[in-house]
């Protein structure tokens, strides 16, 4: 039997209308309806697939986990800050995996015990078409990521049997492409951030490669007749960060590396995506997602390395740190704010939201500690990269002595 089979007649049952969605919210079978439908219901039906505020809602408030975890009819009350009308919902499982949900749109009262059990009759049954009809799709799913991480991620494949591996699965390969890394930091967060992924995905127009069975997560974008692979990733982040609030670079750390022509630069593009969030576990500030916005800070990591051979120290910094230890002072920040605003006292104050008169104050301190060489360009950028490297080389002895 089908699913839109299974759905009508459990509506000609119940008398309430019926829905079945796959796992990220892609509508798969519905019933007719009486006048009753709620928006939420018509909007999905028109869509093909629940909204993202209704997807994103659900998993915050921690419905889908109840749902998930019990093999029983979960009742929804009336949620008004979505529109959404009262459900009784089940989850569609086949041998622990989910596959779905079946949605009817009734109070769990309004549902008599026998129409209860009915539910999860129809379930049960709903399942096992959906693990017969996606099981080949999600095994071929699994080999192409498993193939693309393989080749990401090891020296033990060339690029002529990847093509060939691609080939045989028939995998369709972008002329271009960008990899990303998504470093899931919130534990508690990390499966609702994967279906949060996947349903962003499955919304965009062109060839995407999700590999979220490993983590961190990644994922492999190809650019399109209309918009780039990097356009087309930036604005998945976008989503991530806007549909779904999660918190880039606290609950998620971003990495995107740069697009490319050609499978073989694969892992160049992934390798600078981990560029990216390793220095962003490392540096204390915002920093831009893709490797080529980085500007000098991808050249820190080198830089350290260089520095560290030489034993190399800026004393002059080195008398500022000391003095700031001993003092309780700010005065290394204040410098990095000053040459980050190109010495403007009136922007650097204003960033550091203090009076002009104790930043020149300051100024006036550092220079009579330090003897700073402020007013030469090339020495002013020395000064802000080795400033740079301070917050950088403490992240990373930190990190090792952890």
């Amino acid at each position: 039997m089908s699913l839109y089979q299974l759905v009508d007649q459990l509506f000609l049952e119940l008398q309430h209308p019926v829905t079945i969605e796959s796992r990220d919210f892609e509508l798969l079978a519905y019933s007719g309806h009486h006048d009753e439908t709620d928006e939420v219901r018509m909007r999905t039906i028109l869509s093909k697939r629940a909204s993202a505020h209704v997807f994103h809602y659900l998993h915050e408030h921690g419905w889908m986990q109840k749902i998930e975890q019990t093999d029983e009819v979960v009742s929804i009350p009336p949620l008004p800050d979505i529109d959404l009308g009262a459900r009784a919902v089940i989850c569609l499982k086949h041998a622990g995996k989910v596959y779905g949900y079946l949605w009817v749109q009734a109070s769990f009262d309004h549902l008599t015990e026998k129409q209860r059990t009915r539910m999860k009759e129809v379930a049960k049954e709903a399942a096992y078409v959906l693990h017969e009809q996606v099981g080949k799709r999600y095994k071929r799913l699994e080999e192409v990521n498993n193939l693309f991480l393989r080749y990401i991620q090891y020296r033990d494949m060339s690029e002529r049997d990847f093509h060939i591996e691609a080939q045989v699965l028939g995998v369709a390969l972008p002329s271009s492409f960008t990899v990303s890394v998504f470093q899931v930091v919130n534990e508690e967060k990390k499966d609702d951030i994967r279906q949060y992924l996947t349903f962003i995905i499955k919304t965009m127009h062109a060839p995407t490669f999700f590999i979220h069975h490993y983590h961190p997560f990644l994922l492999v974008v190809g650019d399109t007749t209309t918009q780039r692979s990097m356009a087309t990733t930036k604005a998945v982040v976008a989503k991530l960060q806007q549909d779904f609030r999660c918190r880039i670079d606290e609950d998620v750390l971003v990495g995107i590396g740069n697009e490319y022509v050609g499978i073989r630069a694969l892992r160049d593009s992934y390798k600078e995506a981990m560029e990216v969030i390793h220095l962003k576990k490392h540096m204390d500030e915002p920093l831009p997602h893709a490797y080529g916005d980085l500007g000098i800070y991808r050249m820190l990591p080198f830089i350290y390395e260089q520095y560290k051979q030489r034993r190399y120290k800026n004393e002059a910094l080195l008398k500022l740190k000391t003095y700031d230890e001993q003092h309780g002072t700010d005065f290394l920040h204040t410098l990095r704010a000053y040459i980050r605003h190109d010495c403007n006292m009136k922007q650097t104050a204003e960033s550091l939201y203090i009076h002009p008169n104790t930043l020149n104050y300051r100024l006036k301190r550092m220079q009579a500690i330090a003897a700073l060489p402020l007013h030469d360009f090339e020495q002013r950028m020395m000064l802000y990269i080795d400033l740079l490297l301070y917050k950088y080389k403490e992240s990373v002895v930190d990190g090792q002595q952890k």
